[in-house]
């Protein structure tokens, strides 16, 4: 019986500090190039004019389907910047993804070539677009 009430403890005490995300952010505006579609993963391939201190960005998203709930999963991906001045950067980047409808919502922690971003996004499908925004992970 000890061991149920130290587990509920505990789960109340982990569960009743939300995850929050603050400090420096910029936001950011993609737009759906291209869709690859597979028996279970899909890649969306995304540009933006202007992301911030990166410049111009292109992204690839694989999307794998979790087996056991249809409307989520994770994903990987790749990204490319290069600034106004030549400046390029590289992206490593993965995360999670749910389904709501004609919306993809993303949430990623990314290894970047200045350091580690986490980034929340949007993929409206039918607008084709994505809005994002990208904070920095001291």
């Amino acid at each position: 019986m000890k061991k149920y009430i130290f587990a509920f403890v505990l789960m109340f005490a982990v569960s009743s500090y939300a995850f929050e995300v603050t400090g420096d952010s910029f936001k950011a505006k993609f737009k759906i190039d291209s869709v690859t579609v597979g028996k279970l993963e899909s890649t969306i391939n995304l540009s933006s004019a202007d992301t911030g201190q990166y410049g111009k960005v292109y992204v690839s998203y694989t999307l794998t389907s979790n087996p056991n709930i249809t409307t989520s999963g994770t994903w990987t991906g790749h990204g490319r910047g290069i600034s106004p001045d030549g400046v390029l950067a590289r992206g490593d980047l993965m995360g999670v993804w749910t389904l709501d409808g004609t919306k993809i919502h993303i949430k990623s922690v990314d290894s970047v070539s200045d350091g580690v971003n986490f980034l929340v996004g949007t993929i409206d499908l039918i607008a084709g677009e994505m809005d994002a925004e990208v904070f920095k992970v001291e």
